[in-house]
């Protein structure tokens, strides 16, 4: 048949022949040219699309179909309907003023299991006995099993922990009473390598439609999807360690420290301010940081960050000034206070503040002062006792 196509149609047909999916060349009123080998071996040998295609009711021409149901090759009717992608108007360069039109032929089956197969997660289908029926090269590659080790093999298999006795009591339990305890939900649970090695595993179970076997009773199928979580375990791991690593490092520090959000809340608090003020950690975690303000700074910090949120006018952030604080028993101590901006990788802002307390510091100026007036007193031949 391809030796009588014109140049344009002979092209066309050897662009299908390499296509792995069942496509029909034909004309643009529905004769047909060529069948590639996939369409040859599976469609009948009708010389019409018309004779192919099953036509639904009131639909009067195959190009205004996206799915139908097709006459195979031994004249059975397929059972559900067929994806069809119909592609027209690919006009005849050669001169013979031809349009051809070519249609592909894929179950919904063979879609859905190209998806399936294509997936980055494991997805394995099981009946109501835990029996393995499917397994998508995911699953393969996850748990270095080939089909043939898997297919017809019992779910525990793949289940590590004591997760695998259970498992089929899981399925069984809802079969009978219909309560999805682990059915319709996602769960951490060990799973177990082909040689032997177990890992942590998202494991998600879902009843799919049943299907009607050859003796017409309903037999249950369920699809599990499931997905590796040793590297996400290892990142979180990574992330703690880091957070810990860092609250170290601010806990070493000898001067007060915190951390507060937008709101004024305290979200992170070192050692040195819990000794420096007289609080637990619980105690400041998730309190206003006007808690350790004195006199009516206090009243006025929230106003201040509001401001500075609003104008951006930075008249605090970013300098360092002394300011009155308090600690938890009402004393009154005097500290520099420097806070500094820090934009999260969301977007959301937070708020770092030092705080020196001046305490010795003040008494020690007032101890030299005390003694550079004695000695002054002295120089000039004052009563050294009224200096004191």
């Amino acid at each position: 048949m391809t030796d009588a196509l014109c140049p344009t149609a002979k092209l066309l047909a050897t662009v299908l022949d390499a296509c792995a999916e069942r496509a029909i060349l034909l004309t643009d009123d529905g004769v047909i040219l060529h069948r590639n080998p996939a369409a040859e071996s599976f469609l009948n040998d009708a010389e019409t699309i018309a004779n192919i295609l099953v036509l639904p009711d009131g639909v009067a021409s195959w190009k205004d179909l996206r799915a139908a149901k097709v006459v195979k090759k031994d004249g059975v009717v397929t059972r559900n309907e067929r994806t069809l992608q119909v592609v027209t108007n690919q006009k005849c360069t050669c001169g013979c003023a031809q349009a051809f039109s070519v249609v592909y032929v894929e179950s919904k089956h063979e879609v859905v299991r190209s998806m399936v197969d294509h997936a980055m997660d494991a997805v394995v289908t099981i009946d109501e006995e835990g029996i393995i029926q499917t397994a998508n090269p995911a699953a393969h590659k996850l748990f270095g099993y080939d089909d043939n080790e898997l297919i017809g093999h019992n779910m525990s298999k793949l289940c590590g922990g004591n997760h695998a006795e259970k498992h089929n009591q899981y399925i069984q339990s809802y079969v009978k009473t219909g309560v999805e305890k682990a059915m319709g939900k996602n769960r951490e649970v060990p799973c177990r390598h082909k040689d032997g090695h177990e890992f942590p595993c998202q494991l998600g179970l879902q009843e799919i439609t049943p299907i009607a076997s050859a003796s017409h009773s309903q037999k249950r199928y369920f699809c599990g999807y499931l997905r590796d979580l040793t590297q996400q375990y290892q990142h979180e791991a990574e992330i703690k360690e880091k957070e810990e690593l860092a609250q170290a490092m601010v806990n070493s520090s000898f001067d007060p420290m915190l951390e507060i959000n937008e709101e004024g809340i305290i979200t992170m608090v070192n050692d040195a301010i819990l000794c420096t003020f007289g609080y637990t950690r619980e105690e400041m975690l998730g309190s206003n940081v006007s808690i350790i303000c004195g006199d009516d700074h206090g009243a006025h910090h929230d106003e201040y960050m509001r401001r500075y949120l609003e104008t951006g006018c930075q008249r605090i952030i970013g300098r360092k000034r002394q300011v009155p604080a308090k600690r938890k028993d009402g004393s009154q101590l005097q500290v520099e206070l420097g806070v500094q901006e820090v934009t999260l990788q969301s977007g959301k802002k937070v708020f770092c503040g030092y705080i020196r307390d001046l305490t010795a510091q003040h008494k020690d100026k007032r101890a030299l002062r005390r003694q550079q007036q004695l000695i002054q007193g002295k120089f000039f031949g004052k009563d050294a006792e009224d200096l004191k």
